[in-house]
């Protein structure tokens, strides 16, 4: 199958899915932006946001990045910011954090993207700022805001944290979650996740009263995933 049909295959299904909101409410997904990334293979450029009740696009992006085919032994990956404040047309605006439009959209990227692939997710803009602090402040990858997500989302191999670029072309702090290429791998960065989370639960807490109000967040949700996910043997 050819590198640009999988990144538009990847596209379409975006298209064509919702997002349910905590309270019950479907929001339709539209791509208001979608090209080729030259010179770059089978890399789609996409942007993304919800419509109203009317059908009309919404004035701010949810969600833009890059969707590559992956090839040569690369597995299909994203890499994507996401604004979770949105402004309807109408003018309502919504937080996509509070109402679960955030985990449903990463939710909702973890069963398109394959075993071996991976997601990356901006972290440096103020709406991720609980994750870039959290980082800064050696919160294991999976108990940060984004982390967290995208383990719940199926991405619970091992994370990077792209926060020193590399090659000077990597563009962004970003977190990045793989999904494990194997159920041998699964289960072996699965254990590593689970034993950074525990180990993390043992850390007193921070002195300065904000830092140790966000450990204090970043523990309830190891905390959670580990009651999730604690049993578990496989991605």
């Amino acid at each position: 199958m050819p590198e640009q049909s999988i990144a538009s295959q990847i596209a379409e299904k975006l298209a064509s899915s919702r997002l349910r909101s905590h309270g019950g409410r479907a929001f339709e997904l539209v791509i208001t932006e979608l090209r080729r990334f030259r010179p770059r293979a089978g890399w789609l450029r996409i942007a993304l946001t919800i419509r109203d009740q009317n059908g009309q696009p919404a004035h701010t992006t949810l969600m833009s990045g890059i969707i590559s085919a992956g090839g040569r032994g690369v597995m299909p990956w994203l890499e994507v910011r996401i604004n979770p404040d949105i402004e309807l047309a109408g003018g309502e605006r919504l937080s996509g954090r509070e109402i679960g439009l955030e985990p449903a959209l990463i939710n909702l990227i973890g069963t398109l993207v394959p075993a071996g692939g991976h997601l990356m997710v901006e972290y440096e803009s103020p709406a991720q700022r609980e994750t870039h602090r959290g980082l800064l402040l050696r919160v294991p990858p999976a108990a940060t805001h984004l982390g967290a997500l995208m383990f719940a989302a199926g991405f619970r191999g091992h994370f990077k944290d792209w926060y020193i670029s590399e090659g000077g072309h990597e563009g962004p702090r970003k977190l990045q979650g793989n999904k494990s290429p194997n159920a041998a791998a699964a289960v072996q960065a699965l254990d590593v996740n689970l034993d950074e989370l525990k180990e993390f639960l043992r850390r007193s807490l921070p002195e300065n009263a904000e830092d140790a109000a966000l450990i204090t967040r970043a523990q309830d949700r190891a905390r959670s995933l580990l009651n999730d996910f604690g049993g578990a043997t496989t991605v």
